[in-house]
């Protein structure tokens, strides 16, 4: 692949998941960019790990995932954007010069807060992407190391859209098959069941009333296994299987 590769895409399109899942299938280094309504956020990558992000947004910052912990209150929170702002600093910085916590709580909270920001921008239905391919100076911000398929499980187990995830899987009769390979081990028994289950032969309607959880979780599970490869769609489908209903806490979803 080209050193200035770059590419652009919608996320109303293709998912952040799987772009994410694609990138650390090939190990490339770079930054994926995720933009919409003003809204920017950045994923730093490097063999196959998420290695850092960033976000525009002082809701989706440091301060505010800690204030939301409680390791801040208001009027800490406050003082620390200030100190920010005044002297230019990364929060981070900031933090540990107020005392508010130390080096090692510092890397915690930071590795969950991008977590969260992660979380909920594989969860986006729209937007610009874009992935330039580069390794990027890391003296600049702390490493977190998360591998993409953990961040992708995850994320894709919090995802609120189960129509939008079935629908690259396919139609209610969709038929898919095992690939295979060696990331089943981050599914616990009852998640690998479901995947052994998946043979060819039975629908994608039939499988998600088939697996650990209920037909939604049933369905961001398959669609994980999509995603990092170890399933694809086959041609053919399976005759007589009806419209799938996801029931979830706002009502029931159909494909």
């Amino acid at each position: 692949m080209p050193r200035n590769f770059e590419y652009n895409g919608d996320l109303a399109a293709t998912p952040l998941a799987e772009i994410l899942a694609t990138i650390h299938r090939y190990r490339v280094p770079g930054v994926v960019t995720a933009s919409r309504e003003k809204r920017t956020r950045r994923v730093f990558v490097e063999d196959g790990l998420v290695i850092f992000a960033a976000s525009n947004e002082a809701e989706m910052g440091l301060a505010s995932f800690l204030l939301k912990q409680g390791t801040l209150d208001a009027d800490t929170a406050r003082e620390a954007e200030a100190r920010r702002a005044r002297d230019g600093l990364r929060m981070g910085q900031v933090l540990l010069q107020m005392g508010v916590v130390t080096p090692e709580r510092l890397n915690i909270a930071i590795a969950g807060q991008i977590r969260e920001l992660l979380f909920d921008t594989i969860d986006w239905d729209a937007g610009e992407v874009r992935f330039e391919i580069g390794v990027r100076r890391t003296a600049d911000f702390v490493r977190v190391d998360l591998p993409i398929p953990e961040v992708l499980l995850e994320g894709i187990r919090r995802a609120a859209n189960v129509r939008r995830l079935v629908k690259r899987l396919g139609s209610a009769p969709a038929l898919l098959e095992r690939t295979g390979g060696p990331l089943e081990s981050l599914f616990s028994e009852e998640e690998r069941r479901l995947y052994q289950a998946v043979d060819g032969k039975t629908s994608l309607q039939q499988l998600c009333a088939r697996g650990p959880g209920g037909l939604a979780d049933n369905a961001r599970l398959l669609y994980t296994f999509y995603c990092l490869g170890l399933l694809r769609k086959i041609r053919r489908s399976a005759p007589g299987a009806k419209k799938i209903q996801y029931r979830t806490e706002g009502g029931s979803l159909g494909n």
